[in-house]
């Protein structure tokens, strides 16, 4: 299980920090709770299959007119593969594990609530999922050297889907071609179906004398790209990218193993979009300060 918290509060255009937003008390909030469950099955030393099930809570808040909005309930789950290039455990004491997964469409796309009168499809950013099915390759590999630990991991999420425009609102024109230029998401927005990825890279260092205990650094960058890699990219998406690092801290005792991690953003930066670029405009996105990522695994 996974578990991860984020407030994202400080918009920013480009990576310029729009300061006067938190001074004018107009900024938009995001909170969020995500838990991710997985499992995986041990076929041989180096093949394993892993079904993964997320399930968020998440609550927006917009300032300017103390407007809350929320969702809740499970995301896109994905089934897929992983293996180790060589078979473990090696000699040299390192390895590289290559994955490959089938995300589903799971999650619900169209989350709707009441505001006011009118009941309207929440912001892209806390739908619980995308509409899309996608295909997720990733890598982790690893060198120890006697105490310390080099490591490295990442994942690309492919989003072949174009469109989605929610359904379910009591508004459901979707605007003329371009929506979305001003960076609003709302009623009427047809929504981009985006890819996403996430790398990071750092150093353990096992503690001596207490067996199980090791500390690690790590830095991580994570976001949506603008352009997609296969189909296109109409629509409406906040892309951009977030760099984050910190330390960490990971106990194993017998078959369950614990981690807490607490990345510290050092760069956030809101790219243009498609429309943004067609236009000459530059949409804004809220980012966290830092993130608190959770683990916890058992084998049986």
């Amino acid at each position: 299980m996974g578990y991860r918290w984020q407030n994202s509060f400080r918009h920013f255009r480009g990576d310029v920090e729009q300061t006067e937003r938190l001074e004018e008390r107009t900024e938009v909030e995001n909170r969020l709770h995500l838990f991710d469950f997985s499992l995986s099955y041990q076929v041989t030393p180096r093949w394993s299959l892993t079904v993964a099930a997320p399930f968020m809570t998440v609550d927006r808040i917009s300032h300017r007119n103390e407007t809350v909005t929320g969702s809740t309930g499970i995301g896109d789950m994905s089934i897929g593969a992983k293996f180790w290039v060589f078979r473990p455990p090696t000699e040299s004491r390192q390895n590289i594990q290559v994955g490959f997964s089938m995300k589903l469409p799971t999650g619900d796309p169209n989350v709707t609530n009441q505001v006011g009168p009118n009941t309207v499809a929440v912001d892209q950013s806390i739908q619980l999922g995308d509409s899309g099915t996608g295909v997720s390759v990733d890598f982790m590999t690893f060198k120890s050297m006697q105490r310390f630990t080099l490591f490295a991991n990442g994942a690309y999420l492919f989003n072949p889907k174009n469109t989605h425009l929610p359904s379910g609102t009591n508004i459901v024109a979707p605007n003329p071609p371009g929506i979305g230029y001003r960076g609003y998401s709302g009623p009427g927005t047809v929504y981009s179906v985006s890819d996403q990825y996430l790398a990071q890279a750092g150093l353990g260092y096992a503690v001596p004398k207490i067996t199980g205990l090791a500390f690690t650094a790590t830095g991580r960058v994570e976001g949506v790209p603008a352009r997609d890699i296969i189909g296109r990219e109409d629509g409406f998406r906040r892309p951009g990218y977030a760099v984050s690092v910190g330390p960490g801290v990971m106990y194993s005792r017998g078959r369950n193993t614990w981690s807490v991690s607490a990345p510290i953003a050092v760069r956030r930066d809101r790219t243009e979009n498609v429309n943004d670029a067609a236009r000459g405009s530059h949409g804004d996105a809220a980012f966290a300060d830092y993130l608190l990522l959770v683990g916890f695994s058992t084998t049986f």
